[in-house]
């Protein structure tokens, strides 16, 4: 058995869909029935392709993954909030919900919000593999974490579990837990 280990990462969870090659929508999970069309927005993340490379993706498929605001534009933010005598917010996750729903995507674009991809989903996939669909997702311009194991025994799986917790304190951006897949 094969175990895909993965950071969690803090943000806001985001669904891309694809057609043909090109990003066709993107929303939030909402209300967990509902979710936000935030596509003018989300096309404004650098790190979300809006045309994909190659030619050997489905015709249709959904990329599900996490939106979130770096520690440095995370700070910036907050200093520049303080500086005009507003709130600032209380942390990156919330941040990064709040920019994702501004009505101004040119606001947003000035933001700095950045993007992690972490499943792929749809009915004609590459592979029958989670973790062989998210390296040819990387192939296509997908931006996926290098912070990634296939683990084979629990004993593995621990010591990703320890590396994770580590490395956290090191990233510039936020994390909380792991996921095994």
């Amino acid at each position: 058995t094969e175990f895909a280990c993965e950071l969690k990462f803090d943000g806001t969870a985001i669904s891309l869909t694809y057609e043909n090659g090109s990003l066709s929508r993107a929303a939030t999970r909402g209300d967990g029935t509902m979710g936000d069309d935030v596509t003018p927005n989300v096309r404004t993340i650098r790190s979300i392709p809006l045309e994909l490379h190659g030619n050997d993706w489905p015709s249709y498929f959904e990329m599900r993954g996490e939106i979130y605001l770096p520690h440095a534009v995370f700070a910036r933010l907050t200093a520049e909030r303080e500086e005009r005598g507003e709130q600032p917010v209380a942390n990156a996750r919330n941040a990064a919900a709040g920019t994702l729903k501004l009505q101004n995507s040119s606001v947003v674009a000035r933001r700095g919000l950045d993007c992690f991809l972490y499943n792929m989903a749809g009915d004609d996939l590459p592979y029958a593999s989670h973790w062989e669909n998210l390296q040819k997702a990387r192939s296509w311009g997908f931006r996926i974490s290098d912070h990634m194991e296939l683990c084979h025994s629990w004993e593995e799986i621990v010591e990703f579990i320890a590396r994770a917790d580590k490395l956290r304190k090191e990233l510039p951006y936020d994390t909380d837990g792991a996921v095994i897949k």
